[in-house]
């Protein structure tokens, strides 16, 4: 083969795992191959036609890799790389980091196409504005945090920053500062927030101060619009992305800060493969960038805190409100709203306070974990609890619909007459929902309007927007949601916050369950009085003496984390461990079990024949949800103090037992210190 060509190494957009490696081809003289171009290529015996993504050009070959068995590039895609050095390097960071193929790390980076390959075309592009400095004067404590930040970005992005701030002391304000810094001196920046419901919000606030240097990006998109906003970014079109997890992928040219607000958020963990942590991703983009990385929260996460305490963060505090005061706490004791003989989900205070609420003309958020009319539909004759059938969990009632819903797969029926087991009639409806809340309110106070915001009533692409602007602007006294209205939001006519079920989130059987609770309701009590007005907070419990609960009431996250992070250390739980979590799914129960069941036998076996044991096997047991359209699920842990021995062995065993048994039309999900136990 003549010396004067060029090679491409190539990843084949295909993400079985037998092809989860770079192949070579050779480049035409008259294309224009540069890395991060997406080409088309001959693949296989047959040469069936493949999309690829050049991920390195190079004048030689590998040793051992026969010239003549080259294949030649059919052609290129696009007039532009869609990967830059940058997320190249990246997604090797991502295969690596997530025991995932390459492939599904470059899907993750770049939008999806279309069935044919071809990306949709984007709108004209519009002009990009220079960041109003502005005339909001900093706190103190303010000033002190924005200093900061502009010296980790001056200094090259080194160490993360934790920026721990009580809810109501201005984190926004910071990040919109250390923003106008960065967009000062030509770079470009990023803002993740959890929650689609919160990015109407914050692209408002951020388009207030940069104009049409902003772009939004979330799932609610078309395909096109998601591109188009990719594209923009990629040339440098706009300076500031915002978004939900996938915006950490935004690919600018020249990437100076990455905000992530509310990071204690499990929902920056995405629970399809590649099963990254988009915090993660966002300090390894620091790092390939030299750019800095801000972590906020009122609430930070056991694992960030831990970071900050040794030092692997810097920490940065914010402990006042910017109005000087933290709402009231209550916590209610509903078992004794029971013996008086109050069976309603609302405490006789609560609805004493939100009668004041509204007769003062502000207004109220009702927050529930739930979604939906009420939990299950059971036969009160036999038990039968109504459930899918192509997933192990209860069907929810909605009655707006009159049907049985899964939320797992989305399949429904009607509500049954009859049970389907013993044919009683004697069905009922257990538990409370959104829409249940929504009518006991509306029973109780005829005269006022009431929004539900959840999953059922935010469906389409600017569903959260229309409710919360409704909300905003007086077209509601009342705002019942589910977990989406517990963060970020930032009402300042509301001074009455109720959570209904506190703890719920409890008995869920995952270790952070206590962490969660304590999160979930701080969050929620800080929509309370964030303006001139004081805010009083009722959390009504069955478990009121449950340490997340009484800390939540004294608002004391330092008690709280010592108080768990005691705990995780007594039982040797993350981080003072690293869990390891082997889940396989298929479609015949009977094989992923046996499967699971030769897997552990092998880590026995390989634990016990190095000597030491020092692998600590949890399971093997049926996942939360067993079964997902028609997928069985069954999972193992491995538990051990380091991370890198673990790593090796579970990656070791698993490749034995893929030695005798190839795992034929099962799918392996490899997770290390998973977010939420699945």
């Amino acid at each position: 083969m003549p010396s004067n060509y060029f090679f491409a190494s190539v990843c084949i957009d295909i993400l079985h795992g037998d092809v989860d490696r770079l192949f070579h081809y050779k480049i035409p003289h008259e294309l224009e191959i540069l890395p991060g171009r997406r080409v088309r290529v001959p693949f296989g015996l047959g040469d069936a036609v493949k999309i690829g993504y050049v991920m390195e050009v190079t004048d030689a070959l590998p040793e051992g890799v026969a010239p003549e068995k080259i294949k030649e590039i059919h052609s290129c895609f696009d007039d532009f790389s869609v990967l830059t050095e940058e997320t190249i390097r990246l997604a090797f960071w991502m295969q690596k980091k997530y025991y995932t193929t390459l492939a599904a790390c470059v899907r993750a980076i770049v939008p999806g196409s279309k069935a044919d390959g071809k990306f949709p075309v984007a709108r004209r592009k519009p002009p990009v504005s220079e960041a109003v400095p502005c005339d909001i004067i900093l706190t103190d404590e303010q000033r002190r945090a924005v200093s900061q930040i502009e010296k980790t970005i001056d200094t090259g992005g080194k160490p993360p920053i934790l920026l721990h701030g009580v809810t109501g002391s201005g984190k926004t304000e910071v990040y919109l500062h250390a923003i106008e810094k960065v967009l000062a001196v030509g770079k470009q920046a990023i803002v993740l927030v959890p929650e689609i419901a919160l990015t109407p919000q914050m692209v408002n606030l951020f388009s207030a101060r940069f104009g049409s240097a902003v772009a939004v990006t979330h799932s609610r998109l078309t395909q096109a619009e998601r591109f188009q906003i990719w594209k923009m970014a990629l040339l440098g079109e706009v300076s500031l992305v915002i978004g939900p997890r996938s915006a950490v992928f935004a690919p600018f040219p020249r990437l100076g800060l990455i905000v992530i607000d509310e990071e204690h958020e499990h929902t920056y963990h995405s629970e399809t493969a590649p099963k990254y942590d988009a915090r993660e991703v966002a300090v390894a983009r620091g790092e390939l960038c030299g750019g800095a990385v801000v972590l906020g929260s009122a609430t930070p996460g056991l694992e960030s805190y831990f970071k900050a305490l040794r030092a692997e963060y810097d920490l940065v505090k914010l402990s006042e409100r910017i109005n000087r005061t933290l709402p009231e706490i209550h916590v209610v004791d509903m078992r004794s709203e029971m013996r008086r003989g109050n069976t309603s989900v609302f405490s006789r205070d609560f609805q004493t306070a939100l009668a004041e609420t509204i007769a003062e003309g502000r207004q109220a958020i009702l927050f529930l974990n739930r979604r939906g009319y009420s939990s299950f539909v059971s036969c009160r004759w036999c038990g039968h609890v109504m459930g899918c059938e192509n997933c192990r969990v209860n069907h929810t009632y909605h009655a707006d619909k009159g049907r049985l819903l899964c939320h797992y797969c989305g399949e429904g029926t009607a509500m049954p007459s009859r049970c389907p087991i013993c044919e009683s009639e004697h069905i009922k409806k257990y538990g409370t929902g959104t829409q249940k809340v929504e009518e006991e309110i509306s029973a109780l106070f005829p005269e006022i309007k009431v929004l539900r915001m959840d999953m059922d009533t935010t469906r389409g692409k600017h569903g959260h927007a229309k409710i919360l602007d409704a909300f905003r602007t007086g077209g509601a006294q009342v705002l019942i949601g589910t977990q989406m209205v517990a963060k970020g939001l930032d009402f300042p006519n509301v001074t009455l916050v109720g959570v209904i079920a506190a703890d719920m989130s409890l008995h869920t059987g995952d270790f952070r369950a206590g962490e969660y609770t304590y999160q979930l309701l701080t969050q929620v009590a800080g929509r309370a009085g964030r303006a001139r007005f004081s805010g009083r907070v009722f959390i009504q419990t069955f478990n009121p003496d449950h340490y997340a609960i009484a800390l939540a009431e004294k608002n004391d996250y330092e008690k709280f984390y010592e108080h768990e992070i005691a705990l995780r250390e007594a039982m040797i739980y993350p981080p003072f461990s690293h869990v390891f979590s082997v889940m396989l799914t298929g479609a015949k129960e009977r094989e992923v079990i046996v499967a699971l069941q030769t897997l552990s036998a092998i880590m026995d076996y390989v634990n016990e024949r190095d000597g030491k044991e020092r692998f600590e096997l949890i399971g093997l047991s049926p996942a939360f949800i067993s079964m997902i359209r028609k997928q069985f699920r069954w999972k193992l842990l491995v538990k051990s103090r380091e991370e890198a021995p673990l790593v090796a062995f579970v990656l070791y065993c698993i490749k034995k037992l893929r030695q005798s048994d190839p795992l034929k039309n099962m799918t392996l999900h490899l997770t290390l210190n998973p977010i939420m136990m699945e």
